[in-house]
């Protein structure tokens, strides 16, 4: 760059001291723009060599297909765009609360959940029952007009609580103590078992998943939101639909219930309701989760396992298994 610069100086100084003819001029005009042309592709490949996790081979033919999705059409390499019409906001008295929903997971489901969004079921409802350390579970705990909504809208649904493994599905741990091999699929937790060709979401710190009887096929419009501990009992139980992906804190702030109530709100106030629900569409901004490639997570998840970080003088049981609740990917408006 230093070269290109320098001829850049010899030019203007070279016409700027000779005479103003149209060759001249002609022949400043070509120099300039192939120096300028020549400088661009090479402040770019610079850019993405230096700027980039994955480098000028990121993008392979037997790299995954949502991977090379991503990476070709947004170039936010190993993030996953997640669609607006699969990102809702619940607006609540101490702010928004963002949630990721994935599909793939349990597809009935979350399309359940965005029809009751849409329809404005979840609007002046509550989290009625909020469990410190556990959940925060929201809807109407049966307090709706039910006259207001189709019977449809309101029916139960059948279980969903495994689907087949996704080929984009990432293992990061295969001696985790609640199943096989865990990972992600696009950047949701889940669990998977080969052997079955099951995966099934995992109850890590912000996942989101329908509220049931004890029958399994009971889940209908109530959802809980995991705010504490991760709860991994409840995996292959529960039928999971996303992940928080911004408003962790806000949860944090929602008044409790009564443990002898088993966190049910007796009198629920405006500190507890959701004022608004909304599905997002083109108008709001794109929210962006951390794939397992992110050069970033890999870094930590070698860490955890390895211990290798001057902080860290006992590494005797190294390498340890990692629970990949507690190394969440990471999520962003700004990848």
């Amino acid at each position: 760059m230093q070269f290109i610069g320098a001829l850049r100086h010899i030019l203007n100084r070279t016409v700027k001291q000779s005479s103003w003819s149209i060759w001249a001029l002609l022949a400043y005009a070509t120099c300039l723009y192939t120096f300028n042309a020549y400088a661009t592709a090479n402040e770019y490949k610079t850019d993405i060599q230096s700027n980039s996790p994955v480098s000028k081979n990121a993008v392979t033919d037997n790299a995954p297909t949502s991977l090379k999705t991503t990476l070709l059409s947004d170039s936010h390499p190993h993030w996953y765009k997640v669609p607006h019409e699969n990102t809702v906001t619940f607006v609540t008295e101490y702010g928004e609360v963002v949630i990721a929903l994935s599909p793939a997971l349990a597809p009935n489901h979350v399309e359940r959940f965005q029809a009751l969004v849409k329809a404005g079921f979840y609007n002046q409802q509550h989290f009625y029952r909020v469990v410190d350390g556990f959940v925060a579970q929201g809807g109407s705990n049966d307090m709706h007009d039910k006259d207001a909504f189709s019977q449809a809208l309101l029916s139960e649904l059948t279980a969903e609580f495994t689907q087949p493994i996704s080929k984009h599905a990432t293992v990061v741990e295969s001696r985790d103590m609640f199943a096989p091999e865990t990972g992600f699929l696009d950047g949701f937790a889940v669990g998977m078992d080969r052997k079955s060709n099951e995966m099934w979401g995992l109850h890590c710190p912000g996942t989101v998943a329908f509220a049931r009887n004890s029958e399994k096929d009971t889940a209908a419009t109530e959802f809980y939101i995991v705010i504490g501990q991760a709860p991994r009992h409840l995996d292959r139980n529960m039928s999971v639909i996303g992940r928080v992906v911004q408003g962790m804190d806000v949860l944090q702030k929602l008044p409790r219930g009564d443990s002898k109530y088993g966190g049910v709100i007796q009198q629920v106030t405006k500190n507890s309701a959701i004022r608004r629900s909304i599905v997002h569409n083109d108008q709001y901004p794109s929210y962006f989760i951390q794939l397992p490639e992110h050069e970033e997570y890999a870094s930590r998840i070698e860490t955890g396992k390895t211990l290798n970080n001057p902080f860290f003088h006992d590494k005797k049981y190294t390498p340890r298994p990692v629970d990949v609740c507690y190394y969440q990917t990471k999520t962003t408006l700004t990848p």
